[in-house]
């Protein structure tokens, strides 16, 4: 029987993790659930994804999923057909509502972002002076409630989930701007590429 090495950057609730160390999550179940039909067993690494990307590219694994396609990466490894589309969302500590991205811009704010994450040009377009880098998800919030930055755009499913477990009083989602960012499955080898999306 085939074996494949997937990757991933952990990302609750979508792949991560539990408290007693079992792999879970929505996308992890769904990329999962398609391997099998492959007739294959998957063997999944969650790592940072600047270390899961070079995977990739070094051919160390088969594929890595919940990717952002951009003109670079397509130079890099081959994408299936859509694998979902997330929602992205603004969220700010004050009572100031702005009506889109760029107005953080003008009004001269800082926004919290992922260091090294792509989100799309209404993101990735911004101008760097007004990027606050942060580590992961929690770090942007955090930021944000310690007025480290004014505003963070947040994978809205992730927000969600951590809320139930952390205290985010106070913290609004400026939901006017919500914006989707499809994801991918990515693969170093387009005949895997190809059977995989014949079962996506």
């Amino acid at each position: 029987m085939k074996k494949y090495l997937v990757g991933a950057d952990p990302f609750p609730p979508y792949q991560f993790y539990n408290e007693v160390g079992i792999l879970e999550g929505t996308d992890y179940r769904h990329v999962d659930e398609i391997i099998t039909k492959m007739g294959a067993i998957p063997e999944y690494i969650l790592d940072d994804w600047s270390k899961i990307e070079k995977m990739l590219i070094d051919k160390k694994i088969d594929m890595a999923f919940q990717v952002q396609r951009t003109p670079e990466r397509e130079k890099l490894y081959y994408f299936s057909t859509l694998l979902r589309n997330a929602i992205t969302t603004i969220i700010s500590f004050t009572d100031e509502d702005i009506k889109s991205v760029e107005e953080i811009d003008l009004l001269d704010k800082k926004l919290a972002v992922i260091k090294g994450y792509k989100y799309g040009d209404v993101i990735d377009l911004l101008p760097e002076r007004i990027k606050v880098f942060c580590n992961d998800q929690q770090e942007q919030v955090e930021f944000v409630v310690q007025n480290k930055a004014d505003y963070a755009v947040v994978d809205l499913g992730v927000f969600e989930y951590q809320a139930q477990e952390r205290d985010y009083k106070g913290v609004k989602l400026l939901r006017p701007l919500d914006f989707s960012r499809p994801l991918y499955v990515v693969f170093n080898n387009p005949s895997i590429r190809d059977e995989f999306n014949r079962y996506l």
